[in-house]
C-alpha cells in the first residue's frame, strides 16, 4: 500500500519532533500494511517554510536511518502545499514539490473558506503542466456546504482529490466523515492519504479507511484508487474516474 499523504519526516512541521518518533511511525505504517509513503510537510502554512530542496534533502537522511534500523518502507518526497496569492513566486524559485517527482502537487485550501485566488492558481498550474491535488477536500466548509462546485475543477482544470482515511472513519465528526463519503460515491475522489502526524491522535487508520471505501463503494473503486497511487509515483496520468458508474 502507498500512502500519498503523510507528516512523517522530524522536526519540520507538526509531525513527529524527533527521529526516534517518526521512526516509530514508520514502522506503526509497516505494520499497516503501507510499503510507500509520500513525506508531505507543510509548506507556507503557519509558520512552516519547507522547500523542495529542503525536503530532498530531508527525505534522503530519512531513507538512510529506516534502512539502518531495518524498517521496510520507502519515503518519497513531496509537500503539503498551502494555497496562498504568493503561488506565481513559489513555483518560479522552485521552492514547490510535487508528489513523488510527478507533476502533481498536493495543495490545502484553509479549513472555512475557498481562496479568492483559486481558478488563478487552477489555470496557471495547467498552463505549467501541473496537477493540483485537493488535500481532504471534505474538511474544507465552503465544500461541506456545497461539494458539487468540486467537479468543475475536475472537467476543466485536471484538479484531483485526496480524501483521508482519518475523516473517512469520523476523527473529524460527522460532517466530514458524510462529505467524504459522499465525494467517494460520486467517484470525484482520486486518492487516498493518511495525512499522519503520530501515532496518538492523527494515525495512520489505512486499513479502516480502506474498509470503509470498500463497503461504500464496492472493492473495485478501492482497487482504482490503489492503482492511482501506484501510478502517482510511476509519473504516470490519473484519469478522472467518475464516469465510471459506481458498484
Amino acid at each position: 500500500m502507498i500512502d500519498t499523504h503523510c507528516h512523517i519526516l522530524p522536526g519540520m512541521d507538526d509531525g513527529p519532533r524527533s527521529m526516534d518518533a517518526a521512526l516509530r511511525m514508520a514502522a506503526s505504517a509497516v505494520r499497516d500494511g503501507i510499503q510507500t509513503i509520500i513525506a508531505t510537510p507543510h509548506h507556507t502554512a503557519k509558520r512552516y517554510n519547507n522547500t523542495a530542496r529542503k525536503i530532498q534533502r530531508r527525505v534522503g537522511l530519512f531513507n538512510g536511518k529506516l534502512k539502518k534500523h531495518n524498517i521496510p518502507l520507502r519515503i518519497l518526497p513531496g509537500q503539503e502545499y498551502r494555497l496562498t496569492d504568493s503561488f506565481r513566486a513559489e513555483h518560479r524559485a522552485r521552492r514547490l514539490q510535487p508528489l513523488a517527482g510527478s507533476s502533481y502537487l498536493l495543495v490545502e485550501l484553509p479549513s472555512r473558506m475557498i481562496p479568492g485566488c483559486l481558478y488563478e492558481f487552477f489555470t496557471y498550474m495547467k498552463h505549467h503542466g501541473i496537477h493540483p491535488v485537493i488535500a481532504h477536500p471534505e474538511r474544507n466548509l465552503e465544500i461541506i456546504d456545497n461539494p458539487d462546485q468540486v467537479l468543475d475543477w475536475i472537467e476543466n482544470y485536471g484538479v484531483r482529490l485526496q480524501v483521508t482515511t482519518q475523516s473517512l472513519i469520523g476523527v473529524f465528526g460527522r460532517n466530514v466523515q458524510e462529505t467524504a463519503s459522499y465525494l467517494c460515491r460520486k467517484h470525484w475522489i482520486h486518492l487516498v492519504g493518511s495525512d499522519a502526524h503520530n501515532l496518538s491522535l492523527r494515525n495512520f487508520h489505512f486499513q479502516e479507511g480502506y474498509e470503509a471505501i470498500k463497503q461504500m463503494c464496492g472493492s473495485s473503486y478501492l482497487k482504482m484508487l490503489q492503482e492511482h497511487a501506484a501510478k502517482l509515483i510511476n509519473g504516470s496520468t490519473l484519469a478522472s474516474l467518475h464516469h465510471h458508474s459506481s458498484e
